[in-house]
């Protein structure tokens, strides 16, 4: 398993001064933006380390953060 890795390497696409790196694939918080590192070509698609499933239960879960159901607050 891969975890992420931050960088002081610019976005490509937006240059925001720090990134993060998942083994070859570049990523931006900031802009979303994705790129392969081995050969600095941006990639088309976003390639996404979940299923379909999981992005569905994802979205069910940052509806209820911004409902209130969850917080970091007591």
């Amino acid at each position: 398993m891969q975890s992420f890795v931050i960088e002081e390497s610019p976005c490509p696409h937006c240059k925001n001064p720090r990134t993060a790196r998942c083994g070859t694939i570049g990523f931006c918080f900031n802009c979303r933006g994705q790129w392969r590192t081995d050969s600095g070509a941006a990639t088309a698609e976003p390639r996404y380390a979940f299923t379909n499933a999981e992005l569905n239960r994802l979205e069910v879960y940052r509806a209820a953060v911004r409902a209130g159901f969850y917080s970091e607050w007591s």
